[in-house]
């Protein structure tokens, strides 16, 4: 019996013992992954859950005019939160909290109530604001610093088609804003600090911080002063003449440097959201519209350049020329103010005759017509840097048929942007030299440096620097004795040209509405330059002359006095203004919209 019992309790211990040793196998094995195979991964992993990492936004670069005036910057904003849960009279703090934000209290109410643990009640809002709330005490309530900031235009509305506009989060959306965000856009930092298992820090924890990088600084190559003077101009004649919209803009000719790029209306950029989507629009490069008699000035350089016609040429001074079964008409009735019956290219450009244009297009053909069109870019971008440009619409000439290579001699038929015919005239002020338009001077970093200078670019030579001389002669007598005695301006020459054009919409021509416009070169005596306005659907008036030339005398008065340069002489008397040459609805076009689709007029 004892014997036995022995057996058994011997059995038992060996059993134990072998268990004892699997166990201690097992234990070793895995301490044995633990320690060596897996140690450092388990380490690491040990650490990352006591290890907290927040991002931290770097701030946006500054927009600034050419003088480090500024258009846009970044100032810390604060957020406002509720945590539902903890709200104890949501009516009430709803009811406290509305006035502030400046949203309805329902709306408020309604997130007050909401079944989460954390709602959104503002963003992006000025820390005074955050400051009041937190004054008020409101269970449940509280406020964050934003970690983009808040984007400010302390300018306003003053160049808000230019620099554009922000979203929540600070990414561009229009303007500057939207095409230079990889250059304003700051680059992201982040810190990394021992945490305990609520995300706490720990005392005495390890902090590593990676510094974010403050954005870029865009300097444009816009004068606030001149930005301002244009679109002040601007809301005077647009009120004056009850228009619908108008655009002005400003060239340095021999760099092509923007120094005012003004639309209006326009908006707030800091409240972009309570203007309507139409105002966001920069319309002198988006919207291309028929130029009319401004466009006389491509038919003149193609027959002068081009050596088809000089200067002592005639045509037949006329008022009506039938083409193809078509008529096309002057503005006017009148013929030369001499009573001539003939004139010269410089007679056509002066007194905006249409049938001299015409005839001057035919005589030097589609093929030369086209040649100088391309030549001065008019049928596709300038470059400038801008989003949502758009390019001419402007047909080969081998698809001129009918009326078409007469009307386009003087702007029908063809659309251009309004920038894209101003940098044309600067081609005429500065030698015959086509250049890229500049709107960003350089780029600057944090410290200042300078990163990227845009130098002047000349994009071709579009005509000889005596065929320049030549046109710009025929600009200035378009002043002093032809249709923009209006655009004179007191001890200064002046050239330039009107125009007016019928607006077209859905194919169609439309009774009564028209784009008036004016370019002018200033001082034409020693050309520097371009300033061109278009006032777009007026009332009451609505030659180039008449609403837009006065507009363009104020603003090219402005930038000439801002710009420092000194008057040479006293203006003179000017002959009388004939006509306006303002390109109506030829018989040819009347019938095509009867039996054509819009594009085949």
């Amino acid at each position: 019996m004892k014997e036995r019992e022995r057996s058994r309790l011997r059995a038992r211990a060996i059993l134990v013992f072998w268990v004892l040793c699997t166990i201690t196998s097992l234990l070793a094995a895995r301490l044995y992954v633990v320690q060596l195979r897996e140690g450092r991964a388990l380490a690491s992993a040990a650490m990352d859950q006591h290890r907290a990492t927040f991002d931290v936004s770097g701030r946006r670069g500054s927009i600034v005019d050419r003088f480090g005036t500024v258009f846009a910057s970044t100032s810390p904003a604060i957020q406002v939160f509720a945590q539902p849960d903890e709200v104890q009279d949501p009516r009430a703090e709803a009811a406290a909290l509305a006035p502030i934000l400046r949203v309805g209290r329902a709306s408020v109410e309604r997130k007050l109530r909401a079944r989460t643990t954390f709602v959104y009640l503002a963003r992006m809002q000025p820390e005074a604001l955050g400051q009041r709330i937190e004054r008020m005490h409101l269970p449940g309530i509280g406020t964050a610093e934003e970690p983009t900031g808040l984007r400010v235009d302390p300018q306003g509305r003053i160049g808000s088609t230019v620099v554009g506009f922000t979203g929540v989060d600070n990414q561009g959306l229009a303007g500057i804003e939207y095409s230079f965000e990889s250059v304003l856009a700051g680059r992201s930092g982040q810190v990394i600090e021992d945490t305990d298992s609520q995300l706490r820090p720990l005392p005495f924890g390890r902090r590593t911080i990676a510094a974010p990088r403050t954005g870029h600084t865009v300097v444009l190559t816009i004068d606030r002063s001149l930005q301002l003077a244009a679109e002040d101009v601007l809301a005077k004649t647009v009120k004056a003449y009850a228009a619908r919209s108008a655009c002005a803009i400003v060239l340095r000719a021999a760099t092509g440097e923007i120094l005012a790029l003004a639309n209006w209306p326009n908006y707030d950029p800091n409240h972009y959201a309570r203007s309507p989507i139409e105002a966001y629009k920069n319309r002198a490069i988006t919207d291309p519209y028929e130029p009319g008699s401004t466009f006389k000035l491509v038919t003149a350089t193609a027959a002068l350049d081009s050596g088809i016609v000089n200067s002592e040429d005639t045509f037949a001074a006329v008022n009506v020329l039938d083409i193809g079964g078509y008529r096309i008409f002057n503005a006017d009735d009148g013929l030369m103010p001499s009573g001539r019956s003939y004139e010269t290219l410089s007679d056509i450009v002066t007194f905006s005759h249409n049938v001299g244009a015409a005839e001057v297009a035919l005589r030097v053909g589609k093929p030369t017509m086209g040649e100088y069109i391309r030549r001065f870019g008019l049928a596709e971008e300038t470059g400038v840097d801008l989003p949502g440009e758009s390019p001419g619409i402007i047909d080969p000439p081998d698809q001129w048929f009918g009326s078409r290579e007469a009307t386009v001699a003087f702007g029908q038929g063809v659309s251009v942007t309004a920038l894209s015919l101003a940098r044309a005239y600067a081609s005429i002020a500065n030698g015959g030299l086509l250049m890229r338009p500049l709107i960003v001077r350089e780029i600057r970093d944090a410290t200042g440096a300078v990163v990227t200078r845009y130098r002047p670019e000349v994009v071709r030579r579009v005509m000889r620097p005596q065929t320049a001389a030549t046109l710009l002669a025929m600009l200035r007598r378009v002043v002093a004795a032809g249709t923009a005695p209006n655009a004179a301006i007191n001890g200064y020459a002046v050239a330039g040209k009107t125009g007016t054009a019928q607006i077209v919409e859905h194919g169609r021509y439309q009774p009564g509405d028209y784009v008036a416009s004016f370019v002018g070169i200033v001082p034409a005596d020693r050309p520097a330059y371009v300033v061109f306005v278009d006032v777009e659907r007026p009332r009451g008036a609505y030659y180039g002359g008449t609403v837009a030339a006065p507009a363009f005398r104020e603003l090219a008065r402005r930038v000439l006095v801002r710009e420092g340069v000194a008057p040479r002489h006293a203006a003179g008397d000017f002959d009388a203004a004939i006509g306006d040459g303002v390109t109506k609805p030829t018989e040819a076009h009347a019938a095509a919209q009867r039996n054509t689709t819009p594009g085949q007029l």
